[in-house]
């Protein structure tokens, strides 16, 4: 199928690896022009030189004036307005994922805040007056699981990722009548880097594989194996994004996408 998004021009945040980098790569591949964000440029220049991204756009987006200079930037590299804005950036405290919320800082809480939910209102609302004015736009807001199906540990992550869930829904709302959508992506367990790493200092076994530390949380039970028989990889992800990219998603719009192999265990 042809999803029309050739020559579409796309910024994705967080794409310097793991989920958002897939996401680039799957839009690439389907003849988008593509901005890599990140917060290393020699990282984010590799990632876009291999895949033959338009460019890179640099900043940490919980910063003041952050989300502005990466809009910028992204705008320049791209020699044009962002039609499709991916918002993956974020992230969550590993220190905090096992302590209960009544012992997670108010500043952990603030912390969070602003890498998952402000980060990508801001840059939300630098591209959405030009998606307005040019009759088309697309918003993809990555969240995650735990969103609707918070753990009882590390709540300041889960909290800002269903305030995400909730501006989505609210600015799809907004948007009537103007060929511009704006929707959720929630991924479940991803074997990303990050977790990698995290199994790997659980396990202490710094040289274990994804695919091993995939099978010594399934085996201990460290994550609840998905209904699908495994856990996610990125490029899971990367598929339905492009879908929600395309002009054939007009039709969509103020939905949560699951992509969690069936992880949570509700309709929505």
């Amino acid at each position: 199928m042809d999803l029309q998004l050739k020559g579409r021009r796309a910024l994705v945040t967080g794409s310097s690896s793991g989920i958002g980098e897939a996401i680039a790569r799957a839009l690439v591949e389907e003849g988008a022009k593509v901005v890599i964000h990140g917060r290393n440029r020699q990282r984010a220049e590799a990632i876009a030189s291999e895949i033959g991204a338009a460019g890179v756009a640099i900043g940490e987006l919980q910063a003041e004036g952050a989300a502005e200079a990466v809009h910028a930037e992204a705008v320049a590299a791209l020699g044009g307005k962002v039609e499709i804005l991916i918002n993956n950036a974020g992230g969550n405290s590993e220190g905090n994922t096992s302590k209960a919320p009544a012992d997670i800082p108010i500043a952990d809480f603030v912390s969070n805040y602003r890498a998952n939910t402000l980060g990508a209102v801001a840059l939300c609302q630098l591209c959405v007056p030009d998606m307005v004015a040019a009759t088309f736009g697309r918003i993809v807001n990555v969240s995650s699981a735990v969103a609707m199906q918070p753990n009882y540990m590390g709540v300041d992550y889960s909290a800002a990722k269903a305030a995400l869930n909730n501006f989505t829904v609210s600015l799809a709302g907004s948007l009537r009548g103007v060929n511009v959508t704006a929707n959720v992506l929630t991924p479940g367990v991803i074997m990303v880097d990050g977790l990698v790493r995290f199994g790997r200092a659980r396990f202490g076994d710094p040289e274990m594989g994804f695919e091993e530390v995939s099978r010594r949380f399934a085996e201990e039970k460290v994550f609840d194996v998905p209904p699908v028989g495994r856990f996610g990889y990125p490029r899971d992800l990367a598929m339905v994004a492009c879908l929600l990219a395309s002009p054939l998603s007009g039709f969509i719009t103020g939905a949560n996408y699951r992509v969690d192999g069936g992880q949570v265990r509700g309709l929505n």
